[in-house]
Formats: structure tokens, C-alpha cells, sequence
């Protein structure tokens, strides 16, 4: 995972597998960013190739987190595989994902 500051807007970029074991890394990465105070996160997830729960999870509790704090998070880049699961699970909705691309903040 790779991070990239362009204030006001913090990019975290994701490839290969969101599992168990890279959605602990991907959760200290969204602390962190949270914990600077950025009022905006851009996540692309556009070369991940696999997403499990835990990832999911971790990226539903950061969006909700951010809301409390009066940030947003949103994606401009999407796997095929990561907006099919999200659609399977209604986390379209939460992630403002459109059906072939996504919402940009």
C-alpha cells in the first residue's frame, strides 16, 4: 500500500489481495491518515485483484469514522472484483460506487 499527500486530499492506493492479513496494514494506514486530521481520503483499489470481509469491514468503519469527523472518503479507482463484491454486500451504497465507475469526491 502506497499513500500520497496533495492537501487537502490524502491517497491511499491498494494492489493484490485485501485479506486478513493486508487489511491490519490497510487499517493502521487509514488511522494514521484519519489521525492527521485530512479532511479528504481518495482510496483506488483499481489493481486488487482479491477482497475479503475484514477488508471490507475496515474500509466501512473508516468511511463511518471519517463522517463522524467531517471528512469523506471515496474511491477513483475500482477493481471489477472489488465493485462486484461491494454489490453483493450493499456496500455500493455506502461507497457511492456507480455501477461502471465511481463516485469521485
Amino acid at each position: 500500500m502506497n499513500t500520497s499527500v496533495r492537501p487537502p486530499t490524502i491517497t491511499l492506493t491498494a494492489h493484490g489481495e485485501l485479506d486478513i492479513f493486508s487489511a491490519r496494514t490497510m487499517s493502521r494506514e487509514l488511522r494514521a491518515i484519519r489521525d492527521s486530521g485530512c479532511p479528504r481520503v481518495v482510496v483506488d483499489v483499481g489493481a486488487v485483484s482479491f477482497v475479503d470481509a475484514s477488508a471490507l469491514g475496515v474500509l466501512a468503519r473508516t468511511v463511518a469514522a471519517l463522517e463522524a469527523d467531517s471528512a469523506t472518503m471515496g474511491f477513483i479507482e475500482t477493481s471489477r472484483q472489488f465493485r462486484w463484491l461491494c454489490s453483493m454486500t450493499g456496500l455500493d451504497v455506502l461507497f457511492d460506487l456507480g455501477p461502471e465507475r465511481v463516485a469521485v469526491l
